[in-house]
């Protein structure tokens, strides 16, 4: 089984509005990110923080990993596909070499943290809690790749204008021209 987990929980401070509700082809992100997670497999999307439908963080102000590890205390054993909900272009091809690739407990492209698929179980939900104790940058996504073991996909084989993530108003400009 393959769970899809849209990390939302931020505040969108840089961005001036909730970037999950920014419309690009008359879908907002949070829609498009969803569509892009069940288009690969995903069977249960859930999505991280303080919205209708979504997961509360338990640890506020935490960054992704607060998010993860969050949702992880919800969501079953298995395939974990972890995407930020600012990557407009976000697509099948960016998606499916992670799901292809699990030679590791976690699949990143070389050089981007995220998306990120790993493997969720007893192992990775005591890193995540272990991490949550963890100050500042000790408690990132590198860290909990680190920990699990990550595999890291070469970036050569893939456009990467399709990793963009928005986090400006500039950016977002940018990623939509």
């Amino acid at each position: 089984m393959i769970v899809g987990l849209i990390l939302a929980g931020g505040l969108s401070s840089r961005m001036g509005a909730d970037k999950a509700s920014l419309v690009i082809e008359g879908r907002t992100l949070l829609q498009r990110t969803a569509t892009a997670l069940r288009a690969v497999g995903a069977t249960i999307v859930a999505v991280s923080g303080d919205r209708p439908g979504g997961i509360p963080d338990r640890w506020p102000r935490s960054g992704p990993v607060g998010g993860i590890a969050s949702a992880a205390e919800y969501l079953p054993d298995g395939e974990l596909l972890v995407v930020p909900v600012d990557m407009p272009r976000l697509s099948h091809a960016v998606l499916e070499p992670l799901i292809a690739a699990r030679s590791e407990r976690t699949t990143v492209w070389h050089g981007y943290p995220l998306p990120m698929r790993m493997t969720l179980d007893g192992a990775s939900r005591m890193a995540l809690v272990e991490l949550m104790t963890q100050p500042g940058r000790t408690c990132s996504v590198s860290a909990l790749q680190s920990r699990l073991g990550a595999a890291r996909l070469a970036i050569d084989t893939l456009d990467t204008r399709l990793l963009v993530n928005c986090n400006t108003p500039d950016e977002w400009r940018e990623a939509n021209a």
